[in-house]
């Protein structure tokens, strides 16, 4: 029973196709075909359903599915474990959140490269959605975001840190002296905020919406760290993760607000396909996001108990 047969059999599995399995694993189908007929007979059962252009797994084949991934899974971590960093070569292709870009990344590229110098790094920018098809299509090796926790089954949790994210102010600004904060305070104030539709921005939206209320930002923005740049110049607040904005609140640069009745967590996570061959470049770089949640504890701000707020869980990410 050969390792490439197994990770074609869960291909199959995943695409219910053996022409779609030989395209994106660079196999004819008769080779397919042939790998599946040899694993059929080795197993002493058959593993698919053929009836016309359908393919289905047997009981025998779901049985066997689980299986399946935890042999694959193994013999990964086993490849992984026997090759020293310094020997890993190839490329890695990762999808990156812009906020995680701008903060975690430089640190993490420059560990990785020390580890793995003989690597070529492929890395993109994507939304969630756009992640989710480059992972199931095979177009990029991990996906590295910022969002709600995951519920896609089809995807291996590889890192999960919570990140919690909050309202910040110039210095100056008149709501900076006070302790608590209620939301209706916000409303009348200059926001500058992410566009809708990134994560913590819509969670935002939905806790404001929760108590019959709404911000109008005067001011929309992809970057994150631009937007830090520009409260700090006075421009007005924002509602940003505490990661981008930790070193302005700790130099005294910015004022983080309390606002009790708005409190948000999304969640810093890398992941990838679950019939994703496990290579040496990816287990690095998980060992590498793995090592960064050791961070500083959180900053601070004057709070009274606070309650907690849960973004909607419906989304994917």
């Amino acid at each position: 029973m050969e390792l490439r047969t197994i990770n074609t059999f869960l291909h199959i599995a995943e695409l219910h196709s053996f022409s779609r399995t030989a395209r994106q694993l660079g196999y004819s189908q008769s080779a397919v075909s042939s790998q599946i007929a040899q694993l059929e007979a080795e197993l002493g059962t058959p593993l698919f359903d053929r009836v016309g252009k359908t393919v289905r797994l047997t009981d025998a084949g779901q049985t066997f599915l689980g299986y399946a991934r935890t042999l694959l899974a193994t013999a990964q971590q086993a490849q992984a474990a026997l090759q020293p960093a310094q020997q890993v070569r190839g490329s890695l292709r990762i999808a990156l959140a812009d906020s995680v870009c701008s903060t975690f990344l430089p640190g993490l590229l420059q560990h990785y490269h020390a580890r793995c110098p003989q690597v070529e790094l492929v890395l993109r920018t994507a939304t969630a959605d756009e992640m989710l098809q480059l992972l199931s299509t095979n177009q990029i090796d991990l996906a590295y975001t910022l969002d709600h926790p995951l519920l896609q089954p089809s995807l291996v949790l590889a890192a999960d840190v919570p990140e919690p994210v909050c309202f910040i102010a110039p210095l100056e600004h008149p709501l900076a002296q006070e302790t608590s904060i209620p939301l209706e305070a916000l409303v009348q104030q200059e926001f500058l905020l992410t566009e809708r539709g990134m994560s913590y921005r819509d969670a935002l939206d939905q806790c404001m919406a929760a108590h019959g209320l709404a911000l109008h930002p005067y001011l929309e923005l992809g970057s994150a760290a631009l937007l830090c740049q520009m409260v700090e110049q006075g421009m007005g607040l924002s509602f940003l993760p505490e990661y981008i904005v930790r070193s302005a609140l700790a130099g005294g640069r910015l004022a983080r607000l309390n606002v009790p009745d708005c409190t948000v967590t999304m969640h810093r996570q890398l992941f990838y396909h679950r019939d994703k061959w496990l290579t040496p470049q990816m287990n690095v770089f998980i060992e590498l996001v793995r090592q960064s949640a050791q961070k500083p504890p959180a900053i601070p701000a004057h709070t009274e108990k606070e309650d907690s707020y849960e973004p909607d869980q419906d989304r994917i990410f």
